[in-house]
């Protein structure tokens, strides 16, 4: 019943977990997507076209999921919304720190003059300049990742080592009302290891 319990917490944690992951996964998407869109904007500018024909080479040459963001603002822009209320449009869809950054550079420009490619050469060099400082944090963390991960699979392993080698005294740990809160005790410590360890090894780099 104990052993259930500990266990109903965990399946109850993962939907949670998963979702934070994918989120992750999707933000790291679409900033890589949006450095090399910026990339784009600029060779575009470059050569002389003005922003929303920098934006239709954007829709045309990005990738999903961020291609999808370029297209619906150039369509607004297409159809007579103004600059500003489509920009802040953009960052609302795209909850991305570094859209906002696009977002304000943009209207600032469009406010107050300047070169854009400029502008957003700068954008693209800080980011790019971020992503790699995270690479590297990356790399260097990844030794303490693992670390974490054997640490918290070593009693598991121990427990089904001795149920292999002497399955009778491994027993009372899963029939036994204490057996069962000293397991119950094992995870939740080990829980709490992994999350302090996650702790030191995540450095973020925003």
């Amino acid at each position: 019943m104990i052993l259930l319990f500990f266990f109903g917490g965990l399946a109850a944690a993962a939907p949670f977990l998963a979702a934070k992951v994918r989120e992750d996964r999707r933000r790291r998407l679409l900033a890589g997507q949006l450095r090399q869109s910026l990339q784009n904007m600029i060779h575009a500018l470059r050569v002389g076209v003005s922003f929303p024909q920098a934006l239709v080479y954007a829709s045309q040459e990005g990738e999903a999921p961020l291609v999808e963001a370029w297209r619906w603002l150039r369509q607004s822009l297409e159809i007579g919304k103004p600059m500003s209320d489509a920009l802040e449009e953009l960052g609302r869809r795209v909850p991305l720190k570094e859209m906002g950054w696009f977002v304000a550079a943009v209207q600032i420009t469009q406010s107050t003059g300047g070169s854009l490619a400029d502008v957003l050469e700068t954008l693209a060099a800080t980011l790019q300049e971020q992503q790699t400082l995270r690479e590297k944090v990356s790399a260097l963390t990844a030794q303490g990742k693992v670390s974490g991960i054997l640490l918290s699979l070593l009693p598991f392993a121990v427990l089904a080592a001795m149920y292999l080698i002497a399955p009778a005294m491994v027993a009372p740990m899963f029939t036994s009302t204490w057996g069962q809160w000293m397991l119950g005790g094992m995870m939740l410590f080990l829980a709490l290891g992994a999350v302090c360890i996650y702790a030191i090894v995540s450095i973020r780099v925003d």
